[in-house]
């Protein structure tokens, strides 16, 4: 028997509601919600991928702090854009990847964390700690890979500042990338992602690359798929960003290359109040039908997702 498409299922549904008794449709109902998200769950449950990237997870926490910085990372306090609140007496570091909503509820409710600050020592004047993130979730990560970059056979992935490596530990469980780069600056990250590669038996498909991107021009020109997450704005200071986005715009030729951003280029160049045209560089792709989809596979609440800072873009 052939198998319906979408829009004869959706025709069908509609057809059996016009012609459910009225007494019996709210009863219908119930059954489709708890039926659907049985279903919901199931397709969520945890596969062999997700076990091995929370293993991963768990040996990375042990291996940094709480806040996943390191003793030779620097840290640079952004004074314009929307991060420019940020005040380094009330921000506090946590890497999405390694520490999700609940696990940090739980580390507050153990008192190795907390979510406010005291605004006057011994007052009851507090306010909220700012959380920032320099890694994507697990969940912004498997839809990367799983909805957004569906095909990737035979092509070459490069994560731009890759930290821990979580982006690259992703394409590799979750895509069938040929090549998988990640470019990081910072020595411990690199020896990290390196022992953390060997362990799992990854070398196969994934290469670190320690230093610069500004060094790296033939990996931009040839990857076909570039991320950069969160990548210079606490890293790199105001006027170096500005020559890494000139670089990156002057390098970045190769047509239908395509860029994953978070946030959007459009917010990170007007951080730097900088008057780059990237009209004639980059075409923004319209993912909306994507997301919606997204939202409905990974999120049992539209609220709870993380996945709008995502955007997509091709070289043209």
């Amino acid at each position: 028997m052939e198998k319906l498409k979408l829009e004869d299922a959706v025709e069908s549904f509609q057809s059996i509601l016009s012609n459910l008794k009225q007494n019996d449709v709210e009863q219908f109902l119930l059954w489709t919600k708890d039926t659907v998200n049985g279903l919901l769950d199931d397709m969520t449950q945890d596969d062999n991928s997700d076990v091995v990237l929370k293993s991963i997870r768990e040996d990375i926490r042990k291996s940094l702090p709480v806040e996943a910085m390191t003793s030779t990372e620097n840290i640079i306090t952004p004074k314009t854009g929307p991060n420019a609140d940020c005040d380094p007496n009330s921000t506090v570091h946590v890497d999405a990847f390694l520490y999700d909503e609940d696990t940090i509820d739980d580390l507050v409710d153990d008192g190795k964390m907390s979510r406010n600050y005291c605004v006057q020592c011994l007052s009851k004047q507090v306010k909220p700690l700012t959380f920032i993130t320099h890694s994507a979730s697990m969940t912004q990560m498997k839809y990367i890979f799983q909805c957004l970059l569906q095909d990737l056979r035979n092509k070459t992935v490069l994560d731009v500042g890759s930290r821990t490596g979580a982006l690259l530990y992703s394409a590799y469980l979750y895509s069938e990338a040929k090549t998988i780069i990640g470019v990081e600056l910072d020595p411990t990250f690199c020896e990290l992602q390196s022992n953390l590669i060997e362990k799992y038996n990854m070398s196969d498909r994934i290469k670190i690359v320690p230093g610069d991107i500004l060094a790296q021009t033939e990996l931009l020109q040839t990857s076909d798929v570039i991320i950069f997450n969160n990548v210079f704005e606490f890293f790199v200071a105001f006027e170096q960003q500005q020559k890494i986005w000139e670089f990156l715009i002057q390098t970045i030729r190769k047509k239908d290359t395509i860029l994953v951003t978070i946030p959007s280029i459009e917010e990170s160049l007007s951080s730097l109040q900088a008057s780059f045209c990237i009209d004639t560089w980059l075409k923004k792709v319209n993912i909306s039908e994507l997301k919606d989809m997204a939202v409905l596979k990974y999120f049992k609440d539209s609220s709870d997702s993380d996945i709008d800072d995502i955007h997509l873009y091709q070289v043209i």
